[in-house]
């Protein structure tokens, strides 16, 4: 691998786009990092994307959501932009996986199985109106 390697893709804001994403998250990943770890990351971004559009754009307004891939010996970084309506999901309490399953919620198992999977940051960049939030994943050495 080499020392840092980075990526940028952006894609629209629109579920057809996923296949694109989880394709390129994979690309960049496969040859460095073992497959259980890639198929964890994928379903991350996948679920953060996921609830960018479905919930970032209540009007269906057209945009570009960006994803930064970083890559290094250590750790992997993703910095994922939009100007979709602000939301930290740092700020949302994870409920327990049982209350989840018993209150029959319709949402909320993603969220909470990304924070179990990687570290989440958000930023609002208020003069760009933008979110930017960053998901680490600390590459285990065998």
């Amino acid at each position: 691998m080499e020392p840092n390697t980075e990526k940028v893709v952006k894609i629209p804001n629109n579920l057809d786009s996923l296949s694109l994403v989880r394709q390129e998250v994979k690309t960049f990943l496969i040859d460095d990092f073992p497959l259980d770890a890639v198929g964890k990351v994928i379903f991350c971004i996948d679920e953060i994307v996921t609830n960018i559009i479905e919930h970032g754009f209540p009007n269906k307004t057209n945009s570009l959501i960006q994803v930064r891939m970083i890559k290094t010996s250590k750790d992997l970084k993703f910095i994922i932009t939009d100007s979709g309506i602000p939301f930290d999901p740092t700020k949302k309490k994870s409920d327990t996986w049982k209350h989840l399953y018993e209150s029959g919620s319709d949402g909320g198992f993603g969220l909470r199985s990304v924070k179990k999977i990687m570290t989440v940051e958000y930023k609002r960049l208020v003069a760009e109106s933008l979110n930017e939030l960053t998901l680490s994943y600390t590459r285990i050495n065998r």
